[in-house]
């Protein structure tokens, strides 16, 4: 890979990102490409800063919810931050559709790493909390009369295509049906009424499939 001679310069000192910038030639196999590798320094560098701003940083970011493994937390949040440019590769990593990475990625980009565990696999839930959630949001339900499932740490009121996970960090996650699949449709909040009404207004907002 050969250096630009005008390639942009981030602040007075070069660094990897302004490396990567003058660069013009392809990164040789296995390499990626250099869009890839650009993605990739973002992605460090945001994933640096934010382990900075997390009290505990690693210890509490990695030993939090070690029910979802690192390598499908990463390209959750890879693909949450670069979009749909290297949602395929990432796919064929993890060995799923490009539809199931799709909605991991937006798990992440509504509730990070909890959210994509909270997407992955149902998990134990203490009846009363449950029984607390489902008391929250029944005047808010359009079919009050209507059965609501519970399912480990799931709450689905079918009929209003509503149901809400309760995540490994205590909140409630708003998830709606569209096209027969559970899909992550807010951020998650600790009320599970707030829960509730976002999965309603996100049903009300316009989508492409």
């Amino acid at each position: 890979m050969t250096p630009s001679t005008a390639g942009p310069v981030h602040g007075d000192t070069p660094g990897i990102g302004s490396v990567l910038d003058g660069l013009t030639d392809p990164p040789p196999p296995p390499l990626p490409d250099l869009d890839a590798l650009r993605a990739l320094v973002a992605d460090a560098a945001h994933r640096a800063a934010a382990l900075l701003e997390t009290p505990g940083g690693v210890d509490v970011l990695a030993g939090a919810f070690e029910d979802v493994d690192d390598v499908t937390a990463d390209l959750a949040r890879f693909v949450a931050r670069s979009g749909d440019t290297h949602l395929e590769p990432a796919a064929e990593r993890l060995g799923v559709s490009p539809g199931r990475m799709k909605l991991l990625a937006l798990a992440h980009r509504y509730g990070g790493r909890p959210a994509v565990a909270t997407f992955l696999m149902p998990q134990p839930a203490e009846p009363d909390v449950l029984g607390a959630a489902e008391h929250a949001v029944q005047p808010l339900r359009p079919s009050p009369t209507a059965p609501v499932e519970r399912h480990h740490n799931h709450l689905t009121d079918a009929p209003a295509r509503v149901q809400l996970r309760y995540g490994p960090d205590g909140l409630w996650h708003p998830y709606v049906e569209r096209y027969g699949i559970w899909q992550p449709a807010a951020a998650p909040h600790p009320d599970p009424a707030v829960a509730y009404r976002a999965a309603r207004t996100a049903l009300r907002a316009p989508t492409r499939r």
